[in-house]
C-alpha cells in the first residue's frame, strides 16, 4: 500500500482543517451553524478540482498502465499536491485566534482524521491486492480524496471528543470565578437586552466610576465563559471592588440565567426586546422569556431597571418579584397608563430631548422628587437617550445624585464601532457603526448621518443579519430608509444586500449612486478614490467571514 500518497492527502486534510477552523470559530464552535454555513459555500468543499485531479490521475494511470510503478505514483501524488493548493481568501477579516480552546480542538480534530485514515489504509490493505499498481494507487488516492474532502466535518468529531477535557476545565475555570467574587463580594449590576446593552454598561461603568471602583466586563465578553474569563483575569489581582458590571447575552434559552447563578446580580438592567438573534430564539415571546431570566435571578431585596418604551421589556415589570421596579422612558406620554389610571409609571423621564452634530441634550427627570437635570452628552442617536437613562436609573439606585451623574455624562464617549464620528486628517468625517446592526440602530444612525449638511452621505454596509423570518423585510426598509439620509450608497455582498438594493430602487433615488461590491476592501477603495473632504461616511455593520 502507498503510505506516503496517503500522507499526502492526509496532510492536505490536516491544511484544510486549519483553513476551516477559522469559520468554526466565528460561528463559536456551534456544529449546526458552521454545518449551515458549509452548506451555504459548497465552493469550499473544493470538490472540483481535487476530484478533478483524483480522476486525470487515475485515467493517467490506466493509460499508462504496465509503463512503471513510478508513473501511478506520480500522477496521484501530483493529485494530492493539487487538492492541498488552494486559492488564497479574497478578504480576510477576522484571522483565526490561537486560543488554547482552538488549540485543543485542532489537537483533537487531527487525532480523529489520522485514526480515520490509519484504520482506512488498514482496510484498503486487506482489500486491494498489492498488484497491479495502478488499482492500488487509485484506491489509495480515493481513500484520502473522500477523507480530505470530509477534512472540514472533523472539526464537528474533535469538538466532541474535546468534550470531557472542555468540560472539566469549565469547571475548573467556574469554580476560581466564584472564589474569585466571594472573596470580592462586589454589588452585581447585571445587563441584558436585543441591543444597547454594551453601551449601557459602557456609559454606567464611567458614573459610577465617580464615586466608586467598578469594573464592566470588556467589549462583549457576554457568554458564560466570556464573563467568566472577564473575572479570572481583570479581577483576580483586584483587593477591592464596590461594582462589577456583567453584560449577558443569549443565543438559547437558560443562557443569561447560567451566568445569573455564577454571579448573583443585585440589580439588573434590560435595554430592549428585538429581533437580533431572532433566527436562533425563533421568536420575540421567546427572546422576551430569555431577556426574563435576568429579573427572575434578582433576590428580593434587588432591583429591576427595565426600558418603559419598549412594550415587551414594559411587560417584565407585571412579573418581576422583586422589591424595586423602575421603569424609564424618552416618551412617558406615548406609555399607556397603569391601573388607577395616574401617571405612568416611569421613574426617570427624558424631554426636549434634541440631537446635532455637537451630541444630545435633553432633561432628566426623577418623577419620584420631582428633580430636574438638563444632560448634554457627545453621543449621537437617539437609542443613546434610553441607554443613558437607564444607566442613571441604576445610578441613582445605588445612590449617586442627578447633578452628579450629568457631570459624567458630559464627558461620555461612544464605545468603539458604536456610531464613533471621527474626522480624518484629509477631512473626511467617519461615523464607525460598525460592530453590528439592528433595526433600530440602524435608522439612528442614518438619521445622524443625514444632520451631516456639507457634501456627500456615503452608506457602506453589508446589512443586518441573524433576523431570521424577518430579515428580507427590515433590510428592504433599511434600503428605503437609506435612500432618505444618503446620497450615496455602497452595498457589500450581493447575495445578502439585494433586498437593501429592492428597497433602494422602490425609491426615486438616483439608480447610478446604488453600487455593489463583492468585499468591505473593494468598497473603501472606491471610497479612497472618489471621497472628498467634507463627505461623511458611515460604515453599517461589519459582517464576519461566514455571510460574505
Amino acid at each position: 500500500m502507498p503510505d506516503g500518497l496517503i500522507a499526502l492527502w492526509f496532510l492536505a486534510g490536516l491544511w484544510r482543517m486549519i483553513r476551516c477552523a477559522r469559520y468554526f470559530q466565528i460561528e463559536e464552535y456551534m456544529a449546526g451553524r458552521y454545518a449551515r454555513w458549509l452548506r451555504a459555500h459548497p465552493e469550499k468543499w473544493n470538490w472540483q478540482r481535487a476530484g478533478g485531479a483524483w480522476v486525470a490521475a487515475t485515467i493517467g494511470s490506466f493509460v499508462t498502465f504496465g509503463s512503471s510503478d513510478l508513473v501511478p505514483a506520480l500522477l496521484h501524488g501530483a493529485a494530492a499536491l493539487i487538492a492541498f493548493w488552494q486559492p488564497p481568501e479574497r478578504e480576510v477579516k477576522k484571522k483565526f485566534v490561537r486560543t488554547q480552546r482552538a488549540l485543543r480542538l485542532l489537537i483533537a480534530a487531527f487525532a480523529v482524521f489520522g485514526l480515520v485514515i490509519v484504520l482506512g489504509a488498514r482496510l484498503l490493505a486487506g482489500i486491494v491486492p498489492g498488484e497491479p499498481r495502478a488499482p492500488v494507487y487509485m484506491a489509495a488516492g480515493l481513500l484520502g480524496l473522500v477523507l480530505y474532502l470530509l477534512s472540514p466535518l472533523f472539526l464537528v468529531l474533535g469538538n466532541v471528543a474535546a468534550i470531557p477535557v472542555e468540560a472539566g476545565l469549565r469547571r475548573l475555570y467556574l469554580f476560581r470565578a466564584a472564589q474569585t467574587l466571594r472573596r470580592l463580594q462586589p454589588a452585581v449590576i447585571g445587563i441584558t437586552g436585543s441591543y444597547g446593552k454594551t453601551s449601557t454598561k459602557h456609559y454606567l461603568a464611567h458614573i459610577l466610576n465617580a464615586r466608586y471602583r467598578a469594573i464592566a466586563t470588556p467589549k462583549s465578553y457576554n457568554t458564560l465563559m466570556g464573563v467568566t474569563l472577564a473575572i479570572n483575569t481583570l479581577l483576580r489581582r483586584e483587593r477591592e471592588l464596590d461594582y462589577f458590571l456583567v453584560e449577558m447575552g443569549a443565543y438559547v434559552p437558560g443562557e443569561i440565567a447560567r451566568i445569573c447563578r455564577l454571579t448573583r446580580p443585585q440589580i439588573s438592567i434590560v435595554t430592549a426586546v428585538g429581533p437580533q438573534h431572532l433566527e436562533r430564539f425563533g421568536s420575540l415571546e421567546n427572546t422576551a422569556r430569555a431577556k426574563f431570566e435576568i429579573v427572575a435571578a434578582l433576590p428580593p431585596d434587588g432591583a429591576a431597571i427595565l426600558n418603559g418604551d419598549d412594550p415587551n421589556v414594559r411587560a417584565m415589570a407585571e412579573r418581576a418579584a422583586v422589591e424595586t421596579v423602575i421603569l424609564v422612558s424618552r416618551n412617558p406620554a406615548s406609555l399607556p397608563l397603569p391601573a388607577g389610571g395616574e401617571g405612568t409609571g416611569v421613574r426617570f423621564a427624558a424631554a426636549n430631548v434634541r440631537e446635532s452634530l455637537a451630541g444630545l441634550d435633553f432633561d432628566v427627570t426623577d418623577t419620584t422628587t420631582g428633580e430636574t437635570r438638563h444632560f448634554h452628552a457627545p453621543l449621537f442617536g437617539l437609542h443613546n437617550v434610553t441607554n443613558l437613562l437607564l444607566a442613571t436609573a441604576a445610578a441613582r439606585q445605588v445612590g449617586l445624585s442627578l447633578a452628579e451623574i450629568a457631570l459624567r455624562v458630559a464627558s461620555l464617549e461612544p464605545f468603539e464601532h458604536r456610531l464613533q464620528r471621527q474626522v480624518q486628517p484629509g477631512g473626511l468625517i467617519v461615523l464607525d457603526d460598525a460592530y453590528s446592526a439592528n433595526p433600530v440602530g440602524a435608522r439612528e444612525a442614518l438619521r445622524v448621518l443625514g444632520l451631516h449638511t456639507q457634501g456627500r452621505r456615503i452608506l457602506i454596509t453589508p446589512g443586518m443579519v441573524e433576523l431570521g423570518p424577518v430579515q428580507a423585510e427590515e433590510n428592504r426598509k433599511l434600503g428605503q430608509i437609506a435612500a432618505d439620509y444618503a446620497t450615496d450608497i455602497l452595498l457589500v455582498g450581493a447575495a445578502q444586500t439585494r433586498p437593501i438594493a429592492e428597497g433602494v430602487q422602490s425609491t426615486s433615488f438616483d439608480p447610478a449612486r446604488l453600487r455593489v461590491f463583492e468585499t468591505t476592501s473593494e468598497a473603501t477603495a472606491w471610497l479612497r478614490a472618489e471621497a472628498r473632504a467634507g463627505d461623511t461616511v458611515l460604515f453599517l455593520n461589519d459582517l464576519p467571514d461566514t455571510y460574505l
